[in-house]
């Protein structure tokens, strides 16, 4: 199966310096291929995977700066226009000690949030594929109108849906229910993965585990919670579990939950023909165990390299 992944490509700036140690310096930013859907299709390309993005990029140096990039990575950028009033959002990301990062977002009238329903044509929705979207594209009323028509259709024409949560508060106006407007999409999706600090986040700690068991009493099969270096915790129709993460030499973690995406999502698209299969599939406790494993093995690599799209393995930098 292809993989599409829908949502924002965009600039990650990253600081040449640890602002913790001496607030005071002259910092320098070094220009990186970014965005959370567009690591995930990159991700899928690299491992040999059939991957296309659908989204928008500024008419601007960036927005060819990430075209190119796509394409040299071996990201089909059929389905990726320019806006005609939005330029590429920059992410201004620095690193903690620990190589932990924080944000600063200029993505005003970002071109990524450029999407009318019109883009959504038969040739991106009919075809039965993996989908991989974030919450981000529910931040606002349009987008989410948007959104949820076309996961309407991607549903019905038996594709496997995943939700990244990778919630990002600076995307979300501070009036908007960002909790309930992301489960509203959630009981769409196949598969979600979220990390458990979005959840606490998002939920409140004593309701986190609530919220998952609704999720999948809703009817999604697959919920996956990473939580930096601890055991990843799954939860499906059959059974649930957790899985050691790898130790790995953290250098920057920008791109480790879409490493982790890409990887889980390669295996599903490798190994299933449809949300049908999928379920059969998701029912097999090896089949869940060994995408999970292959998967933290691609987010352990990425987090020992700096930057998104170079930091994303291919075949032969894993251990498998």
């Amino acid at each position: 199966m292809e993989v599409l992944a829908i949502g924002e490509a965009l600039i990650d700036l990253l600081s040449s310096t640890c602002l913790e140690k001496d607030p005071s310096t002259v910092v320098t930013f070094t220009q990186y291929a970014g965005g959370a859907p567009a690591n995930v299709a990159v991700a899928v390309a690299k491992l040999g995977g059939k991957s296309f993005l659908f989204g928008k990029v500024g008419k601007d140096q960036f927005g060819h700066f990430l075209i190119n990039a796509l394409k040299n990575n071996g990201v089909s950028t059929d389905f990726v226009g320019f806006s005609e009033t939005g330029k590429t959002a920059l992410a201004f990301v620095t690193l903690d000690h620990l190589g932990e990062r924080s944000f600063e977002f200029y993505d005003t009238q970002a071109a990524h949030n450029d999407i009318q329903p019109s883009d959504f044509t038969a040739e991106i929705i009919e075809p039965t594929r993996v989908v991989s979207f974030c919450s981000g594209m529910l931040a606002n009323e349009h987008q989410l109108d948007c959104t949820l028509q076309a996961l309407e259709i991607f549903k019905k024409n038996q594709s496997i849906i995943c939700l990244d949560v990778n919630f990002r508060s600076a995307f979300w106006p501070p009036t908007q229910d960002a909790a309930g407007r992301i489960s509203r999409a959630a009981i769409m999706a196949n598969i979600i993965k979220a990390s458990r600090d979005e959840l606490v986040q998002l939920y409140g700690v004593e309701h986190v585990e609530q919220v998952v068991k609704s999720w999948i009493e809703q009817g999604v099969s697959l919920v996956m919670i990473t939580d930096g270096g601890k055991p990843i915790a799954f939860y499906t129709q059959n059974f649930d579990g957790t899985y050691p993460a790898p130790k790995a030499n953290v250098v920057d973690t920008t791109a480790a939950g879409d490493a982790f995406v890409g990887g889980f999502l390669y295996r599903v698209a490798g190994e299933n023909s449809s949300s049908k299969t999928f379920v059969e599939w998701v029912a097999n406790f090896q089949h869940v165990l060994k995408a999970i494993d292959f998967a933290t093995k691609c987010g352990a690599f990425t987090v020992a390299h700096f930057g998104a799209f170079d930091s994303l393995p291919i075949m032969s930098d894993l251990d498998v």
